[in-house]
């Protein structure tokens, strides 16, 4: 019994497993903080709910800021590009709660796959980065992937919908920030001033359609900053854990969680076409992702081999 419990510890010692299991807990935490969007949207508007997620995410995140703040290293001289991301973001944000509270949930987030495709194609617009003719081939099979989705002239393409297209962009968006920002700040700065400029910029709006939150909403308004906060620390652990080829599969999980949980609480079920364009989604990013790892990794391997040039 022992050596079966040494056996089993030392599996999970492994770094691609621990980077395979902070993906998928990632991924429930987003699959359950999407049911308490969804629960909560009956009584909130999705801007006060997009404040809601701010406010929990900096209270929990306050300490350790404070603490950070303090050994002096969070100053930037790139605020404007700050602002740029935190904008997308909460616009991302506004569009996915949006459609969360109005579209079946697992039709979310198999839209939200295409995230990936679309910062590769930000990437090589706005970076000047070079893709292959198997990204591009990727990106054309993801875009057939969200046609399947969405049907158009077979089913009517919702406003929810349109949303989290929207939110795809921006996130992608986001990441193209991000990827700017971590050239000159540490995740740490990153991560500060994303939490310290969302809250401002979630207050006005969710002012306009502000309603006091009952006693009995309060549980599912903190699961529900807790849940997305923790989201994107076990992402973020994951990636660090291992290569994002490697995890990057796991994320899927999100889908039947997120699919699991709406029919348990709902009675809710995506449509197969749901499924198969998900899948051309994911496969088509993944299939990327596979190919940039081994490109850097024989690159490095060259550079290995014959030095610094």
């Amino acid at each position: 019994m022992a050596g079966a419990s040494l056996v089993g510890w030392e599996i999970f010692k492994r770094p691609t497993v621990r980077g395979a299991l902070w993906m998928c807990a990632a991924s429930v935490m987003i699959a359950i903080s999407a049911a308490c969007i969804r629960e909560l949207s009956g009584s909130y508007n999705t801007f006060q709910l997009v404040f809601f997620r701010s406010a929990v995410g900096l209270l929990l995140l306050a300490p350790w800021m404070y603490r950070t703040s303090r050994l002096g290293k969070l100053s930037t001289k790139r605020l404007p590009l700050y602002l740029l991301r935190t904008s997308l973001s909460y616009t991302g944000m506004v569009c996915v709660f949006y459609g969360l509270a109005n579209m079946p949930i697992g039709e979310v987030y198999a839209l939200l796959f295409l995230v990936p495709i679309i910062t590769i194609v930000m990437a090589v617009l706005l970076l000047k980065e070079k893709a292959g003719i198997e990204a591009w081939i990727a990106c054309g099979v993801s875009f057939i992937g969200a046609l399947v989705i969405l049907r158009p002239g077979i089913i009517a393409i919702t406003i929810a919908a349109i949303a989290v297209l929207v939110t795809a962009i921006t996130y992608a968006g986001t990441n193209i920030c991000i990827k700017l920002l971590s050239k000159t700040d540490s995740p740490a700065q990153i991560t500060f001033y994303g939490q310290l400029i969302a809250l401002p910029l979630a207050l006005g709006p969710a002012l306009i359609v502000w309603k006091t939150p009952a006693w009995s909403d309060l549980p599912l308004i903190v699961a529900l900053g807790t849940l997305q906060l923790l989201a994107g620390l076990f992402h973020a652990y994951s990636v660090r854990a291992a290569d994002a080829r490697v995890v990057q599969p796991f994320n899927f999980v999100r889908l039947p969680a997120s699919v699991l949980i709406a029919f348990i609480l709902f009675s809710e079920l995506p449509s197969p076409w749901t499924w198969l364009g998900a899948g051309m989604i994911f496969a088509s990013s993944y299939y990327v992702l596979y190919k940039e790892s081994n490109n850097k990794k024989a690159a490095n391997d060259e550079e290995g081999t014959l030095g610094p040039v």
